[in-house]
């Protein structure tokens, strides 16, 4: 708590072992206190190269916490980095002959204000829900979630006003580690010039009908940059755009004014439910006509099927990254992503892994066969096209 005290942007993860108390009962104290031990040593070295401070806060209860400005991506990746470390890891028992299996549940906060409080209050959220981890965040009743709504459709509404939105690009590689092209992300400063990630604002601006707004000044800054440096880049499209002619008339308005047509990639968010098929069908192939290409974003997952991507006839499918990020450990995964890529190979469809958080990773989506890779170990989101 004197640590916390002392920052003025404190961070903080919080972890527990997962059935402790029938670790201790069935083989012993002893046998608890080595575990702990264990736990220990693992998250010590993952302290020390992450530049975290490390405690133990209750029995089998542990703390990482840092002084640093906001970026819930990063908190987001730690966890599910943790959780994976710890996912039916098995530990060798010093008093028999059987190893204990053990696994983890985070909580994490990253605001100021009861920071420890409201990281125990996702941990518990999380172990309600059965998941691996919880953000604060999005742990909201009803009340806190309209003043939570509030709050950020005027955050939302300021940003827009003084030009706050701004694109990140995240570069996507080929088999050779080479960037072929980029997609681009929504970030927006905040009034002290930090950096604020779209999982805080993007939901809200849909419900406050904000978001077309957000995408417009997007759209534009992303095509204004490329028509200067000649990148590719691929931007996200919701169903909803194809047939509100606010925004398509607007997309087309821009690829014409900045001639970038063949530059851009439209990624359609997969679990956006079309109801007027037709209209994105033609809207695409306007788009195509026009030269530009045509993604499929998280595929695999969500609303649509196969029927769903014959239809629009993409160029790219965009395998959810909720598949590629365990192919390492998931029979399941990786037997999905191996008929995607069949399927997608017989139509002359190229593929695209996200989440390509690891060597390991990488090199199995390639051994499948996988055309191109995006993720943290390749490259992060940054506002500059390299």
């Amino acid at each position: 708590m004197k640590d916390i005290y002392a920052m003025d942007k404190p961070k903080l993860i919080i972890l527990n072992i997962d059935s402790f108390k029938d670790i201790n009962e069935y083989y012993g104290n002893e046998t608890g206190d080595y575990v702990l031990c264990e736990v220990a040593d693992i998250l010590k070295n993952l302290s020390i190269q992450e530049g975290l401070n490390l405690y133990r806060i209750g029995a089998d209860e542990f703390a990482l916490l840092e002084n640093a400005a906001l970026d819930i991506d990063r908190y987001e990746e730690l966890s599910i980095e943790i959780s994976n470390m710890f996912k039916g890891k098995m530990i060798d028992n010093p008093n028999y002959k059987d190893e204990i299996e053990i696994n983890v549940t985070l909580g994490f906060a990253l605001e100021k204000d009861h920071i420890l409080e409201k990281a125990s209050m996702a941990l518990k959220e999380a172990k309600i829900k059965q998941i691996d981890y919880q953000c604060y965040f999005k742990r909201i009743d009803d009340k806190k979630e309209y003043i939570n709504q509030i709050k950020w459709s005027k955050f939302i509404k300021n940003a827009i006003k003084d030009d706050r939105v701004i694109p990140f690009y995240q570069p996507i590689f080929n088999a050779h580690r080479e960037i072929i092209k980029y997609e681009c992300l929504v970030r927006i400063l905040d009034e002290n010039e930090e950096i604020i990630p779209p999982g805080l604002f993007l939901d809200v601006s849909k419900k406050v009908k904000r978001y077309a707004d957000i995408e417009k000044l997007l759209i534009e800054k992303s095509f204004a940059k490329i028509s200067e440096t000649g990148a590719t880049v691929s931007v996200n499209l919701l169903a909803r755009d194809m047939s509100d002619s606010n925004v398509s008339n607007f997309v087309i308005s821009m690829l014409k004014k900045y001639r970038v047509s063949k530059q851009v990639i439209f990624e359609i968010l997969e679990d956006e439910n079309i109801t007027q098929i037709e209209r994105a069908e033609s809207f695409i192939q306007r788009l195509k006509k026009m030269g530009c290409k045509i993604a499929i974003d998280d595929f695999g997952t969500g609303y649509s099927n196969f029927s769903y991507l014959m239809k629009l006839h993409p160029d790219y499918v965009k395998i959810d990254g909720s598949l590629i990020k365990n192919i390492d450990k998931d029979k399941n995964s990786y037997a999905i992503v191996s008929s995607i890529i069949a399927f997608a190979r017989k139509l002359d469809i190229k593929t695209i892994a996200e989440f390509v958080h690891s060597e390991e990773i990488f090199e199995i989506c390639l051994d499948l066969g996988i055309d191109e890779f995006q993720g943290f170990y390749l490259g992060e989101p940054s506002p500059k096209l390299k």
